[in-house]
């Protein structure tokens, strides 16, 4: 279903010499891709977010929650537009006013799922879509194993959530690896298995990933543009620091009553959903608050 002529602004076609140089440096790159959107953010610090279309309620909200904590941060979010995961990570990335980058198996002017035909406009208005086939191309089965190089080729890291064995986000996984990248994956439930693919790439040496912390701690150079963009606010506008201070304690205040899911620290924080995404992530990579699962408790340091 072709988008709207009225929502979509031309299709751009970019030349390989116009490509982020991570993307120019995979095995068989594009020869070129088409864009629609706000081009410049393909130069951003980059996370890829893939899983499962028929994704469990856990594993939506962890996509979800853990997409606005990195767009909040700074990072560009880039998935690939499908059912469950895909769509619940650019979802998060956007709720928190953050950027997000669609690397589509079909021409940009192709909606595909239909179901996902309003995140695509949200999209086009704030993020960016991306393709290698021009606009009237519609989806085939053989391109979406093709456009997950391209996803993980702009990426610099992968984080896998919730993939059975011999999911199609193995294989972004593997186009990762290939390309030098580095993998999380997200375990879950064994009874379920619709994190057996997750658990037999953290067998094979991909990081086990459980909250934003762990990409912290294995990647930390990853977050140098978080405190230079830190930095900056402060020495502009001096009295954001005591916002951001407030923001710190009103949180750490709510969580003494034990733990919270995001929901009831929305509804409880005096503050808007960006400010509390980027002050969870900040109190968590700070080690003052850990992410378990869908619940958020004040970090207990044992002796």
């Amino acid at each position: 279903m072709p988008l709207m002529s009225f929502l979509k602004p031309p299709t751009r076609r970019l030349k390989s010499d116009r490509f982020p140089r991570c993307l120019r440096a995979i095995p068989s790159p594009p020869s070129q891709l088409y864009c629609v959107g706000q081009l410049d953010i393909r130069h951003g610090p980059k996370i890829a977010m893939v899983g499962s279309r028929a994704a469990s309620w856990h594993g939506l909200q962890f996509a979800e929650q853990l997409a606005g904590q990195l767009a909040a941060l700074g990072f560009v979010v880039v998935s690939g537009l499908a059912r469950g995961i895909d769509a619940a990570s650019h979802r998060g990335a956007l709720a928190v006013g953050g950027q997000t980058i669609a690397v589509l198996g079909q021409g940009c002017d192709v909606v595909y799922p239909k179901q996902n035909q309003m995140l695509y406009q949200e999209i086009v208005q704030d993020g960016l879509l991306v393709s290698e086939y021009p606009d009237g191309t519609g989806p085939k089965p053989y391109h979406f194993p093709a456009r997950n190089r391209i996803i993980t080729g702009l990426c610099d890291a992968l984080i896998v959530v919730e993939a059975r064995t011999r999911s199609g986000s193995l294989i972004s996984a593997k186009s990762a690896l290939a390309q030098g990248r580095e993998v999380f994956a997200v375990p879950g439930p064994v009874v379920a298995g619709a994190a057996s693919g997750c658990h037999e790439l953290i067998r094979d040496g991909a990081h086990l990933m459980d909250s934003i912390t762990d990409l912290y701690r294995e990647m930390p150079q990853l977050f140098g543009h978080v405190q230079a963009l830190k930095e900056a606010g402060l020495t502009s506008d001096p009295s954001a620091a005591q916002v951001v201070q407030d923001n710190h304690q009103a949180l750490l205040a709510l969580l003494t009553a034990g733990p919270m899911v995001f929901s009831e620290l929305l509804v409880n924080f005096d503050g808007t959903m960006d400010c509390l995404v980027t002050a969870l992530a900040e109190l968590e990579l700070s080690g003052r608050i850990e992410h378990l699962g869908t619940l958020y408790q004040l970090r207990v340091h044992r002796k």
